[in-house]
């Protein structure tokens, strides 16, 4: 498992992009896919935050959401699409649940305390296996190619 900082430190044109299209500051809306109990995904908006070098979501205890996680920690987390070029971001892998209270204050200053002021809100750690940054070149038009930016914890940083 990997910390939001460690990717950062590795592949900085990565972390870079993901802060333009992703914020990270508990205001900017991002999309949490998880898995079903049969197996399917579910989508959920959610506002991420990275504290300390580490990225994290609130989430509601009473969401489907929140049960998928606990069940199956397995997660992929998309930005919106930027409408001007298409530019997306997006990662991958295991969220675990963080209950410590010192870590929960850190988030929360993080977001400037828009986030976790309720005890119905969970605190989840999401660390990373895979990062995905696409960039469209001749958006909107007949000659639009993808230039794709990758990060995994087997192979580190590659272009395509």
């Amino acid at each position: 498992m990997t910390s939001w900082g460690e990717v950062a430190d590795q592949a900085p044109e990565l972390a870079e992009a993901c802060l333009r299209l992703l914020k990270c500051d508990g205001a900017t809306v991002a999309y949490l896919a998880t898995v079903r109990k049969d197996g399917g995904p579910r989508v959920h908006p959610v506002m991420p935050v990275i504290a300390e070098g580490r990225l994290y979501v609130f989430v509601v205890t009473m969401s489907w959401k929140y049960q998928d996680l606990l069940r199956d920690g397995r997660y992929a987390l998309h930005s919106s699409p930027a409408t001007i070029d298409g530019e997306e971001f997006y990662l991958t892998g295991p969220a675990r649940q963080v209950a410590a209270s010192d870590v929960r204050a850190a988030v929360r200053a993080a977001c400037d305390q828009r986030l976790g002021a309720h005890d119905f809100e969970a605190l989840f750690e999401l660390d990373i296996d895979r990062v995905l940054h696409t960039r469209w070149a001749n958006w909107g038009t007949k000659d639009t190619w993808p230039h794709y930016l990758k990060w995994t914890v087997a192979t580190g940083l590659q272009t395509g």
